[in-house]
Parts: C-alpha cells; sequence; structure tokens
C-alpha cells in the first residue's frame, strides 16, 4: 500500500468532531497543489467565505435530490460540466442522502465507479464512527 493514494478517503466522526473543518482544512491545502478543479458539495452555504477562491461550493439543497439515483446523477453532471474536476469534497453525506445508511453504502460503490473512470478522487464526511458502519470498507477510512 505505500505510495498508493486512496481515490476515496472517508472522514467519520459524530456531530462536532470537526469533520468540515478538517475538509474545509484539506480542500484548502490542496487547492494551493492542485493543478485540476476542486468542487466542494455541501447541504448549504456556511463554508462559502472558508473556502479557498478556487474550490467551488455547491449547495446541493438547491436541487431536486431525493435518492442515491439523483445525487449520483448530480455528480456525474458535474463531471460533465468539468473533464478537469481532480477532487470532489463531499460533506454531509448523511444529511445529502437523507440518513439512509444503505444509499451510504452503496453509494460508496458508485463513488468508486466514477474515481476509477474520470480519476477524480474523493473526500467524503460520514457522520458515524467507522466501528458503527461495519458494512463500509475500512480502505475508505481516513479518520
Amino acid at each position: 500500500m505505500n505510495g498508493v493514494i486512496k481515490m476515496i478517503q472517508v472522514l467519520t466522526g459524530e456531530r462536532g468532531s470537526g469533520k468540515t473543518k478538517k475538509m474545509i482544512s484539506l480542500a484548502n491545502e490542496q487547492a494551493l497543489e492542485s493543478k485540476g478543479h476542486l468542487i466542494y458539495i455541501s447541504n448549504n452555504l456556511e463554508s462559502m467565505y472558508d473556502l479557498n477562491q478556487n474550490v467551488r461550493l455547491n449547495d446541493v439543497s438547491q436541487f431536486p435530490i431525493s435518492s442515491l439515483g439523483s445525487f449520483v446523477g448530480y455528480l456525474y453532471g458535474l463531471i460533465s460540466q468539468d473533464y478537469d474536476t481532480e477532487c470532489i469534497f463531499i460533506d454531509n453525506l448523511n444529511t445529502i442522502l437523507q440518513e439512509n445508511n444503505d444509499a451510504i453504502c452503496e453509494f460508496f460503490e458508485c463513488a468508486r465507479d466514477i474515481s476509477n473512470k474520470f480519476s477524480v478522487k474523493f473526500i467524503i464526511g460520514v457522520k458515524g464512527s467507522s466501528f458503527s458502519m461495519p458494512e463500509l470498507e475500512l480502505e475508505y477510512i481516513a479518520v
């Protein structure tokens, strides 16, 4: 595993544990080094002034996302609009997928397919501990 860059990383923790701050920090660090485009997806605009101006913030609450399929379609739309997308940060995945644990687990398979097909890295914030999500593969867990 040495030298391998994980294309999907998951930041886990309970509400208030600092996942969003960590994701913003990671996005801002990558904005300084990245040659491609970075997208930060959240269910609100609270992070707008904390993100580097080179990170595009998308508020999914403005779109009719009601299922895993519609969210995955939304991601394909973002990538098709900008083939230079290097990394997609997804904050509050639980809220975006309406706390549906089955959809959250299925999402990782979809993210893996997208990542392999388009060489897009994902950094995803999920509420809960890795121990409370046994079906989530440990290869994804970053924190």
